[in-house]
């Protein structure tokens, strides 16, 4: 065999095609959500309203089923009123992607005057705070526990069993606990990023701690004596 195919089974794929699947990887959804989006015949089943007509229920902008917008077509043919009008849509759920690019140059371009954040970048670094500080708080009490879980046993076998069990325990859960707590603010938000990676870390660096090399510890030891003397 000259050449082993990337088709063929536990074959190999050649640098040059790498690069091209990696492409059509993306590229493939990328032309998929495109035709769904942009191709009335694959999939719109909803009607965008863009003249409401005779009809007193209807609003230009507003989305409806199809066979609803038919029914009142034939309604206001039948009464002698202006139809109304409007163009395939796909769902709010799915937008197109030119309406996701158009969104997310505008959340830049033009801030939003709801919420304490006026732009994505503010709520971003608002985001980026949370997430330090519950990091330093879950740090500056699983960091001094984790090493001394992992250089006393005693204290070990004492704290380790019960951070083993919370561990598995969804931080999201207590969510609505942390709120009732503190409030609606920023603190439940850092006190379930603290429950989310304190537990975890303690038995990280209480493991980290137990392989240390005792002989390092030993020679530590006779330095320091070494240096009082």
């Amino acid at each position: 065999m000259s050449r082993m195919s990337g088709w063929a089974l536990y074959g190999k794929v050649g640098r040059k095609s790498r690069v091209v699947l990696g492409g059509l990887s993306i590229l493939l959804p990328l032309l998929l959500w495109s035709a769904v989006s942009y191709v009335p015949f694959i999939w719109h089943p909803q009607i965008l309203v863009t003249d409401p007509g005779g009809e007193d229920y209807l609003e230009e902008g507003m989305r409806m089923k199809r066979a609803d917008f038919e029914r009142a077509v034939q309604e206001m043919h039948a009464a002698g009123q202006k139809a109304p009008e409007g163009v395939p849509v796909n769902p709010v759920y799915l937008p197109s992607p030119g309406g996701v690019f158009s969104a997310f140059v505008q959340a830049f371009i033009q801030p939003d005057s709801r919420g304490p954040e006026k732009s994505i970048l503010q709520a971003f670094w608002h985001s980026i705070q949370i997430i330090f500080w519950g990091f330093v708080i879950s740090s500056v009490i699983g960091v001094p526990l984790g090493v001394l879980c992992g250089a006393l046993p005693a204290l070990s076998r004492l704290v380790e069993p019960s951070v083993d069990f919370l561990r598995y325990l969804p931080a999201p859960a207590f969510g609505a606990l942390m709120v009732a707590i503190l409030g609606i603010y920023d603190a439940p938000k850092i006190a379930i990023i603290v429950i989310g990676t304190l537990f975890q870390q303690i038995l990280v660096i209480a493991n980290t701690t137990r392989k240390l090399d005792f002989g390092l510890m030993e020679a530590a030891r006779t330095l320091a004596r070494g240096a009082r003397s």
